[in-house]
């Protein structure tokens, strides 16, 4: 468990340290998401042949898996079922592929949203996701629930609405400022962000017009 635990913090680390380094490539070079994407997946192919071995005999046992019909699939069924013969397949195979097709929509998600907003909101945005899959899990799967669920649970919880109260304030802070326009001004002046600086530029106007 301590192995396991300390793999999981090195991780989210790792992790929060690669959406500093994006934040900081994508305000230097352009939010070019797609491209983050792909380089992030097609430089970590490599080391899967370290683990070309355990890849084989996995793909071993999904074969062995029980068949299954394509055209029981929903999806598969409803759009190809109509046009071509379909036959069948390891029940397995086709519960990889749907694993795939999510986990391809969810990144993608994910780096499309390190371009639109900071790091630290998309690791809590990813640590509420993964707490509302452990929420799904239990419900449908009926895990167990331990009293260490509960204390991560509650923890997420608070250090997310922690984080919502310190971003509504700040925006309100923000819609306190009042900006003032000089629409009788012949000269062309910046908006003022305040009102003592209004109040200054007209004091400078009066005089000047002295």
């Amino acid at each position: 468990s301590v192995v396991g635990i300390g793999l999981l913090t090195l991780g989210v680390g790792l992790a929060a340290l690669l959406g500093l380094y994006q934040e900081a490539t994508y305000r230097i070079y352009g939010k070019h998401w797609r491209e983050g994407l792909f380089y992030n997946h097609a430089l970590a192919l490599p080391m899967f042949v370290l683990f070309r071995g355990d890849i084989a005999s996995q793909a071993r046992a999904l074969s062995l898996s029980r068949p299954l019909a394509l055209d029981a699939v929903p999806v598969v069924g409803a759009c190809l079922g109509a046009c071509v013969r379909l036959g069948s397949v390891p029940a397995l195979w086709v519960s990889l592929a749907g694993n795939v097709l999510s986990q391809l929509v969810c990144v993608s998600g994910v780096h499309r949203m390190t371009s639109m907003s900071s790091s630290l909101s998309l690791n809590v945005v990813l640590n509420l996701r993964k707490l509302v899959s452990l929420v799904l899990s239990v419900l449908l799967f009926k895990n167990p629930v331990t009293r260490g669920m509960l204390v991560g649970c509650a923890l997420v919880f608070m250090g997310t609405f922690a984080y919502a109260q310190t971003g509504s304030s700040a925006q309100v802070g923000v819609a306190k400022r009042t900006v003032h326009g000089h629409p009788s001004s012949r000269r062309t002046m910046p908006l003022c962000t305040t009102t003592s600086q209004c109040t200054q530029r007209r004091v400078s106007r009066r005089r000047d017009s002295t």
